[in-house]
């Protein structure tokens, strides 16, 4: 039985415009904020993204905070990913365990499942996760429900969840879709690069 954690912004729900939107009317009057190539920004790391924005580190948990409360207030307003509804049914046709470890706030998660009528699909919901700690918070998942590491795999759309995954020991599957491009997705080397969500179960069961 494969058991597949996802990632949740930029893998699951489209939120990226969001959040650009969002830090943008944080600061209105920011002449840096409106030059920058948002293109850029997607094939980055997230230590560079903070770089970049002229984030003080300092700030960056407090600015996650206000965002996850930004964000439920407006949750209903998001997408979810093209296809990935989809995708999250025919795993759960395929008896595969599903669950969802993000650094966005369980509360958000949940409150977004529900409303796309797919929360009873995922065994275990994991939010709050800090943004560089990913592999220990796997191995906590992966140890607390029994899970086989040679049959689970982490879904993610940023260069860290593939180096999170990597240092847990276990399957690494980047997508194309979210928060990191492409060019930078491969740089890392996943097990796969899934540019739709079909790709993802081609590769599980073809």
């Amino acid at each position: 039985m494969k058991n597949i954690i996802f990632d949740f912004d930029g893998t699951i729900v489209d939120s990226l415009e969001f959040v650009i939107n969002m830090y943008e009317g944080w600061y209105p009057n920011s002449q840096h904020l409106k030059n920058i190539d948002k293109d850029k920004l997607r094939n980055m790391p997230i230590t560079g993204v903070i770089e970049e924005l002229r984030i003080r580190p300092w700030k960056v948990p407090a600015l996650i905070i206000r965002g996850r409360m930004e964000m439920n207030k407006n949750i209903d307003k998001l997408d979810a990913i093209p296809g990935v509804l989809e995708l999250i049914d025919v795993l759960k046709e395929h008896d595969a365990r599903l669950y969802i470890l993000s650094s966005n706030s369980a509360r958000n998660i949940n409150k977004y499942l529900k409303l796309k009528n797919a929360r009873s699909k995922f065994q275990r919901v994991y939010g709050g996760v800090g943004i560089l700690g990913k592999a220990k918070a796997l191995k906590k998942v992966i140890e607390k429900n029994r899970l086989d590491y040679s049959e689970t795999y982490y879904v993610g759309d940023e260069v860290r969840d593939i180096k999170a995954a990597k240092k847990a020991g276990i399957f690494s599957i980047g997508v194309t879709w979210g928060y990191n491009g492409k060019n930078i997705m491969n740089k890392e080397n996943p097990d796969l690069v899934a540019d739709k969500p079909q790709d993802i179960i081609k590769f599980l069961y073809q």
